[in-house]
């Protein structure tokens, strides 16, 4: 029979896959649109069933599986993953091949939640299964010497939860993760764009704001037009949002994430602590992609941060190079 390797990033805000010899195939919302019925059948899924959010008819129900980085519909998910792995299989096929994926999976999550990952992964079309942690993925695609004595620290900001680790010889010397990500500053945007433009606006529109003006940089005159419905006046209205404007309620949420950062830098031991005092941290994810970022961390807490380009690819690239790594991925195997 016919093997695919391919390595899937199941993530709140956005699923990826990564197909062996391909590079990164998909890169769509986690989002599932379904009939409303007895049996749920899908209408859309990813990009499509995104920007049906807010327009959908009341017998379209939309939905994200995927919560605070563990998922939480069993069903929606499996649905939403088997087509995403449908797109990406060979279209000449005649006999489905057998598909084997490294999957990333949060840290610390239980021997249940694993069987539950495992369901849903089977039911998707994927028949053989490697479980890796999100945060280690994220190490091997920033090309950090994971197998190595030290290995790094890394910081992921991803949509539902932010995770951190210290990473040596394939395993994790001291991590956490909190459940701060891109969703709840979403959240916090929108009370915020309420409270200060007196203006409700729609998910889709407050990524738009997140991404074009949102910053971390206080002077940051940086405008965005944007349409909603004036909550006094109860009329459509066009409004230009600043970012300096959000900076505040950003900030709060940002602050946390370095504090907790600093609190694990200092429960290390003291060899550690030095490693990192010499060779800085890592910050990755989609929250990671926000102005101003590295320059806070950097004053806070007098520590080098190196941020890449496409940090919210950072996961996906790691997994996709383990798919090349056999022996690499049987030694962090032995860690999970």
């Amino acid at each position: 029979m016919a093997r695919m390797d391919i390595a899937i990033d199941l993530g709140t805000s956005y699923t990826s896959i990564f197909v062996s010899g391909n590079g990164i195939v998909l890169h769509e919302p986690s989002v599932v649109a379904y009939y409303d019925t007895a049996k749920r059948p899908t209408r859309a899924v990813g990009v499509e069933a995104y920007y049906m959010r807010g327009k959908a008819p009341d017998k379209t129900k939309i939905v994200s599986p995927v919560v605070d980085g563990t998922i939480k519909d069993q069903d929606a998910c499996a649905a939403m993953l088997g087509e995403f792995v449908k797109r990406v299989l060979p279209q000449s096929y005649i006999i489905k091949p057998k598909v084997h994926a490294v999957v990333g999976v949060p840290t610390g999550i239980t021997v249940d939640e694993r069987k539950m990952y495992e369901e849903v992964l089977m039911r998707s079309g994927v028949d053989d299964i490697s479980m890796v942690n999100s945060i280690m993925l994220a190490g091997i695609g920033m090309e950090l010497p994971v197998a190595s004595s030290y290995g790094g620290f890394i910081a992921s900001i991803g949509g539902g939860i932010t995770e951190m680790a210290v990473l040596s010889l394939c395993g994790i010397v001291t991590g956490c993760s909190i459940n701060i990500g891109g969703d709840m500053i979403d959240r916090m945007l929108t009370d915020s764009i309420r409270g200060i433009y007196r203006i409700k606006v729609d998910p889709v529109t407050v990524r738009k704001v997140k991404e074009k003006t949102v910053s971390l940089v206080r002077n940051d005159c940086e405008t965005v037009t944007v349409g909603g419905i004036d909550i006094v006046e109860k009329t459509a209205v066009r409004k230009r949002l600043r970012g300096d404007r959000l900076y505040r309620a950003a900030y709060v949420y940002y602050k946390n994430i370095i504090d907790t950062i600093a609190s694990t830098v200092n429960s290390c031991t003291p060899a550690v602590a030095a490693e990192i005092q010499e060779s800085g941290i890592h910050i990755v994810g989609g929250g990671a992609k926000i102005p101003g970022l590295a320059a806070v961390v950097q004053e806070k807490l007098g520590l080098r941060v190196k941020i890449p380009q496409d940090s919210e690819y950072a996961a996906i690239l790691g997994a996709g190079k383990l798919l090349s790594d056999r022996d690499l991925l049987d030694d962090i195997l032995r860690h999970a």
